[in-house]
């Protein structure tokens, strides 16, 4: 089982978006890099746990709202 990156990357957009964040702002709430926030938001790469943990907090999301998982 894998997760759609397109999902989370769309998730991240929306969810900064709503809030009016940057991916600076966000970075500085989760203390995880602006550069890696990009990398997800294009879905370049996969993330780890701890940092789906992280942006699930900041957002008030559930780990099934962030990910959608591919049968």
């Amino acid at each position: 089982m894998s997760f759609n990156k397109e999902h989370v990357a769309e998730c991240l957009r929306a969810n900064r978006a709503r809030r009016r964040m940057s991916r600076a702002d966000l970075a500085e709430e989760t203390g995880i890099p602006a550069t890696t926030i990009k990398s997800y938001e294009d879905a370049d790469s996969g993330m780890s746990l701890e940092n789906a943990w992280k942006i699930a907090d900041v957002f008030d999301l559930d780990m099934d709202d962030l990910f959608e998982r591919v049968r």
